[in-house]
């Protein structure tokens, strides 16, 4: 969890802002999970890691960065001219390490996975979708998820990704673009309307031996569950198809209706659904590691966790 990276501040449409990914967002799931779920202690894994899903030079700046930053927070003024491309995700001191920890706890759920073959979930932040291999962004700086496929990868394993997330996993897609190992599919607002805004469009579809393995499944500002079921049968086919080895989770849950970030209408009683539908993909692949992503109202974030793992043991 991280609880000592306190991010302050942000920059959204030219003025200084709270910034809402702190540790006090997830601090009701953390007591339900540690309540009524065996806690898995940290594993160590190297530095080296990191460079799965990302550049040298990138990971190289984050660290010095971080070091460089005394008391306040380094928060880029212009998209894309900084390592970190927007300007709502600030480096402080604590930066480099609270992101490497991140890494390490999802490789931690993976290795559980593998070993145990139960289900993971892996709450941890800062979260890592929007990390790209040479840019951090949307309050991530290095790829969770995308370093743990990469890792899986390495043993030979074929990795399906689903990100339900509501903002579109622009690094993830980044990561995987041109990789016919890795399924990327993602159910999000409409790019056109919402961050990243220059990613996640339906007709992204992957490069060279991998077109065909990234799919995303924009949805319009206030979609119900009316709308989200059809994405996710679109998104359960596309993953049983594709016949991977391990499956991975990219839970955020900025979708509910009441976050203040995302713009869908989900209800508490939509993440059940949710819940058995990812159910219906486990029981088909197997190995399943689930990684928590954005989700900014601490109450709403609870109130899913809590249905969607009804949903998923029922």
């Amino acid at each position: 969890m991280n609880e000592h990276f306190v991010p302050t501040k942000e920059i959204d449409n030219g003025k200084f802002v709270k910034n809402p990914e702190r540790p006090s967002r997830l601090s009701f799931v953390d007591k339900f999970l540690k309540t009524h779920f065996q806690e898995i202690s940290l594993m160590e894994f190297p530095e080296s890691v990191l460079l799965l899903a990302h550049e040298e030079n990138y990971i190289a700046y984050i660290k010095k960065k971080s070091s460089e930053v005394m008391e306040n927070e380094y928060i880029p003024e212009v998209f894309f001219v900084d390592p970190i491309f927007d300007t709502g995700t600030p480096i402080k001191r604590e930066t480099y390490n609270a992101a490497f920890q991140s890494v390490q706890a999802t490789l931690t759920g993976i290795e559980h996975t593998l070993k145990t073959k139960n289900v993971s979930y892996v709450l941890t932040r800062p979260p890592g979708h929007h990390a790209m291999k040479r840019y951090g962004g949307g309050y991530c700086y290095f790829n969770n998820v995308g370093i743990a496929a990469r890792y899986l990868e390495e043993k030979g394993m074929r990795v399906a990704i689903l990100d339900i997330d509501f903002h579109h996993g622009n690094g993830t897609q980044d990561i995987f673009y041109d990789d016919p190992n890795v399924l990327y599919v993602s159910i999000h607002g409409n790019p056109k309307i919402f961050y990243p805004w220059y990613s996640g469009y339906a007709n992204e579809t992957g490069i060279g031996k991998a077109e065909g393995t990234n799919l995303n499944i924009p949805l319009p500002s206030g979609a119900d569950f009316s709308v989200y079921k059809t994405a996710l049968e679109s998104a359960h086919d596309k993953i049983i198809n594709y016949k991977p080895d391990f499956f991975i989770l990219s839970f955020g849950t900025d979708t509910h209706i009441n976050d203040p970030v995302g713009r869908f209408s989900l209800i508490n009683s939509d993440y059940k659904e949710i819940g058995i539908k990812i159910s219906k993909i486990i029981d088909k692949v197997g190995l399943t590691t689930i990684v928590h992503e954005g989700g900014y109202n601490a109450k709403a974030n609870l109130s899913a966790v809590k249905n969607f793992i009804h949903g998923l043991l029922s």
